[in-house]
């Protein structure tokens, strides 16, 4: 398998997980004269592991427990991100009144790359052999409260803003192959298991942020996305090749889970 297949598999096309890993770069607010800005904040909890394993086994006789890979991940997450707005009106003639903006996430990411590679002249023994194994839990919570953020003058007027997500993400490329002269026996497996489990729920609550009381263009309301979201993905090869027999090679084990006890819940008040 290409790099360019694993990597493109690797990235999440969710809104929900876009969400959360954007906001781990930290984006920074800028002012400018002609523009008012409100109350904007930006918050991420993130965790990533990334591991890429390589084995070349060459043998004259015969390979005997050689060549595994072995890959453990864990990634546990209480964290919390709480945000209270209040405020955020501007109440002169400007160009664009900004509101109360608040961008949350969590997020967590597992990659894994294996593979190897044994060649024996006579015999390949419970070699070649990958292990992963991924495991996140998270039972962190997103809350948002705002209140205000109103535009009341002849301007272009940005309500409550709240995005939220949480992501968790799992990939795993796994390939090996076996030549061997006489016999190859329990070679060549590929075995992956991959587990997620979420309680974490989003919570926004939003009052005001939708009342224009002049001529102005646009007056922004109450605006919430919230989005759960777990992915997986695996991809596994084995090739054996044996001058005499070949027993219980080249299996490919894959065990996924996924569980979300986690909520979205929105209150809004204009």
């Amino acid at each position: 398998m290409n790099n360019k297949s694993f990597v493109n598999k690797a990235i999440i096309t969710t809104t929900v997980l876009t969400i959360s890993f954007i906001l781990l770069m930290g984006p920074t607010s800028m002012t400018l004269d002609v523009f008012a800005q409100g109350n904007s904040l930006n918050q991420g909890i993130g965790q990533s592991q990334a591991s890429t394993q390589l084995g070349i086994c060459v043998s004259g006789d015969g390979t005997l427990i050689s060549c595994n890979n072995l890959s453990l991940q864990n990634q546990e997450n209480e964290g919390s991100n709480a945000a209270a707005q209040s405020g955020g009106n501007d109440d002169d003639d400007d160009d664009d009144d900004s509101g109360n903006s608040a961008n949350q996430g969590i997020g967590q990411s597992q990659e894994s790359e294996q593979s190897a590679l044994c060649v024996s002249g006579e015999g390949t023994f419970l070699s070649c052999n990958n292990l992963n194994f991924q495991n996140q839990e998270n039972s962190g919570n997103n809350a948002i409260a705002q209140q205000g953020g109103n535009g009341n003058d002849d301007d272009d007027g940005s309500g409550n803003s709240a995005n939220q997500g949480i992501g968790q993400s799992q990939s795993s490329s796994q390939s090996s192959g076996v030549v061997s002269g006489d016999d190859s026996v329990l070679s060549g497996n590929n075995i992956n298991a991959q587990n997620q489990e979420n309680s974490g729920n989003n919570a926004v609550g939003q009052q005001s942020g939708g009342n224009g009381n002049d001529d102005d263009d646009n007056n922004g309301g109450n605006s919430a996305n919230q989005g759960i979201g777990q992915s997986q993905d695996s991809d596994q090869s084995s090739g054996v090749a044996s001058g005499d027999d070949s027993v219980l090679s080249g299996n490919n084990i894959n065990a996924q889970n996924q569980e979300n006890e986690g909520n979205n819940a929105a209150a809004q008040q204009n």
